[in-house]
């Protein structure tokens, strides 16, 4: 498995927030650095693959493709700053000029997941898959994952997303990460769209270790992108407050904490006396005392009436394994 993805990774998603411009590009990348992230991610497409040339769209995405020049130079800069890489490819064309790279990751849009041309291509690269859930239901996402398999590649994320921009909290239905969970052993993560940290923080308590956050340099750029993404200091408190949440997950097991051992007014099992090695010990070799430093005295009768390993001197903390 990914070992990258155990604990919290951050893409940026640059997209088209470059505004087709090299040094707004770099800077992106460079601000994506400052604040923590992980990886950068563009994307690659034709836009004739996506639209008719009639369509209002197909002007909109002609006017934001990435050249491949250009992904050329922000792959060489991204690694010069010792970034991950990649970028979300919608058609065949694209998904073979990325090979010509040492990404890091391939990265399928919810607008592909039911690509099965693409995802059978990259998924045979061994790279990360991750798998964007926005637009499917779960058979979808069960049938996409299949062919990943198929392919011998188990490094694949499930990444929880709406296809909506901004993502209104309502409809960010952290609950599916459960859905996941249950029907796949794969990392989960979160491709968000919301405009604030609040759902990320929470997908943390849902498992999730992957997440992707779009980024920009203002909010008020002109371009598809721009409005609900977040700016430099937006991002950076995104993950310091993701990583902290992190933090609070702490152990799934349950037992008192050192410092409330050492600190607690709970009460403790103590020698009463020395003892020697072999003795057997009954209720009258004890006292209760604060803190609670060994064994509390809910576990008194795991030790009665067996013998000790070693001496033990007065006072001293009573532990389970000092008997046999």
């Amino acid at each position: 498995m990914f070992k990258k993805f155990t604990k919290p990774y951050f893409i940026a998603e640059i997209g088209s927030n470059f505004n087709q411009d090299l040094k707004t590009g770099y800077e992106l990348i460079e601000k994506a650095k400052i604040c923590g992230a992980d990886a950068v991610k563009f994307q690659l497409f034709k836009a004739k693959k996506l639209y008719p040339s009639n369509k209002k769209m197909f002007k909109i995405f002609k006017s934001i493709e990435l050249k491949e020049s250009y992904f050329h130079k922000f792959y060489n800069y991204a690694k010069k700053l010792d970034l991950d890489i990649s970028a979300s490819t919608f058609d065949l064309g694209s998904a073979k000029y990325l090979k010509k790279f040492k990404i890091d990751f391939h990265k399928i849009a919810s607008s592909e997941l039911t690509n099965y041309k693409l995802i059978q291509y990259l998924s045979k690269s061994n790279l990360p898959i991750l798998l964007s859930t926005g637009m499917s239901d779960l058979e979808d996402i069960k049938n996409a994952v299949k062919i990943c398999e198929k392919n011998n590649n188990f490094n694949i994320v499930i990444m929880q997303c709406g296809s909506d921009y901004p993502l209104k909290h309502k409809d960010v239905n952290l609950n599916t990460l459960k859905t996941f969970k249950s029907n796949f052993k794969y990392f989960l993560g979160f491709s968000d769209h919301t405009v604030s940290e609040v759902a990320g923080i929470a997908s943390i308590s849902f498992g999730s270790t992957v997440f992707e956050k779009h980024i920009t340099l203002n909010k008020k750029s002109s371009g598809p992108d721009h409005f609900f993404a977040m700016e430099p200091d937006e991002f950076k408190d995104y993950i310091v407050k993701i990583k902290e949440a992190y933090k609070c997950l702490g152990t799934s097991k349950k037992n008192l904490l050192k410092q409330e051992r050492y600190n607690s007014r709970r009460k403790g099992l103590y020698f009463k006396k020395d003892l020697k090695k072999g003795k057997i010990f009954t209720t009258k070799d004890f006292i209760e005392k604060s803190p609670p430093v060994g064994l509390t005295p809910i576990y008194l009768k795991n030790i009665l009436n067996k013998s000790l390993k070693k001496n033990v001197k007065k006072n001293q903390p009573i532990f389970q394994k000092l008997f046999n």
